[in-house]
């Protein structure tokens, strides 16, 4: 059997040209169910030999392996990083600490309970996806989508809703049988050369700030604030860069009607306005929008009630968000009213088959997951049957808001320690 070559590029100190020339892998041959994913890594500089020219396709592949390579397929290598880890096991002398502190701050991984990221640990099946669901947009597909795989009961409740994610934008692996996810057994190289040639392949469904900029300025990641504007919230991060805010996934925000609302009247595809009603602020003072934004939205599903209550529950999906100068970005969210200042994550649909869980899961895939199944097939997430212009609505960010700005911000950014509440991230989110 012939053996696969990979292209390599070879800066030549005594010239001024670079020479390509093909190297055998010796351990590859061209049937390998993964060839051409192997050569794509190979050649891309993804990943590397083993030892001499060798892949070792069924080795294991570190953790600390698999974010560095991940790294390099969405472009975010060189985004530059200040301050240290959290991670108690990782310093200087740790293989790929830069990539792994990038990583922790872009909040691509959150590592253990115990404040450990277990770098030389060789990485399972399903924390690789839950790596790949968490940098990749938004939320959308249902939990039925795993029905058809026979173990898919085996998959760790934190990891679920990134196999849902990933089934559904085709970003998995599931050799030699296609029916079985086997997510607890470590990936091997070769997988992982599958996988990041999936995402490669379809960097569009990648989240923006995680992809190298266009820009002739780096994207320099500057630290992280504090947003509480409702308590209970399961995520209060807004991570802050030097050309953008991203007001991640989890947040909650505020807003009132622009509009009278009478949910009873209301029709799938009716669009609705919501207005912030004050300049908002982060715990440390930086500012994220002024007052006056409005955030556009559509009913995308509505489910009624018993004719005796004469009431429906509305899906009103938020699209868009327009700053008063008329400036128009793209947002994901979903509204929603509190009960007693907290929020209503959980309802009973009937007596006898009562919601009991609640949306609060490890990992910020989970959190919008778990929404859209939960809420949108069983509860569908309620505004107030009527509203007017004084009642404010609640809204989840169900995917990152980003506010790019074209001067680009100058912070002030203070050291947080253990401010910010990761207290969702309870497992391994990665």
């Amino acid at each position: 059997m012939k053996k696969i070559f990979c292209l390599l590029l070879l800066g030549l100190l005594m010239f001024s040209t670079a020479a390509v020339r093909a190297l055998e892998v010796t351990d590859v041959q061209n049937d390998h169910w993964a060839a051409s994913q192997i050569a794509n890594a190979l050649n891309k500089g993804y990943m590397g030999f083993q030892s001499g020219y060798s892949f070792a396709p069924d080795s294991t592949i570190l953790r600390s392996e698999f974010v560095h390579s991940m790294l390099k397929v969405i472009r975010s290598e060189d985004i530059m990083t200040d301050g240290s880890t959290k991670f108690k096991d990782v310093d200087s002398s740790t293989q790929y600490d830069q990539s792994i502190l990038t990583s922790e701050q872009l909040r691509l991984i959150f590592g253990y309970p115990d404040y450990t990221f277990k770098p030389e640990q060789p990485i399972l099946r399903s924390e690789a996806n839950a790596v790949i669901a968490n940098v990749t947009k938004g939320f959308y597909g249902d939990i039925n989508v795993l029905n058809g795989f026979a173990d898919a009961d085996q998959i760790p409740n934190w990891a679920k809703y990134s196999y849902i994610k990933n089934v559904v934008n085709n970003l998995y692996v599931n050799y030699p049988d296609p029916s079985y996810f086997r997510p607890n057994d470590y990936l091997t190289r070769a997988e992982a050369a599958v996988l990041l040639t999936q995402v490669e392949k379809q960097l569009n469904l990648v989240e923006d700030k995680y992809k190298k900029t266009a820009e002739k300025t780096k994207t320099e990641f500057l630290g992280t604030n504090t947003l509480k504007l409702v308590e209970g919230a399961p995520r209060n991060t807004v991570s802050l860069y030097n050309t953008k805010i991203v007001i991640e996934a989890g947040n909650v925000i505020l807003a009132k009607p622009a509009q009278k609302i009478d949910s009873k009247k209301l029709e799938i595809g009716d669009q609705l306005v919501f207005v912030a009603p004050t300049d908002v602020y982060t715990q440390e003072g930086t500012f994220l929008y002024p007052a006056g934004t409005q955030f556009v939205a559509d009913v995308q599903k509505i489910k009624r009630t018993p004719f005796r209550l004469r009431k429906q529950k509305n899906l009103i999906v938020l699209r868009k968000f327009y700053i008063p100068s008329g400036v128009s970005h793209e947002m994901a969210g979903v509204t929603y009213t509190t009960d007693k200042g907290k929020i209503v994550t959980t309802k009973t649909v009937d007596k006898k088959s009562p919601v009991k869980e609640n949306y609060f899961e490890d990992t910020k895939t989970a959190t919008e997951a778990d929404f859209r199944i939960k809420y949108t097939d069983k509860l569908s997430p309620v505004v107030k049957y009527d509203l007017d212009g004084d009642e404010i609505c609640y809204i989840l960010l169900t995917g990152d808001m980003v506010i790019p700005n074209e001067h680009y911000w100058q912070f002030e950014v203070e050291d947080e320690g253990d401010s910010v509440d990761d207290s969702i991230n309870t497992h391994e989110d990665m």
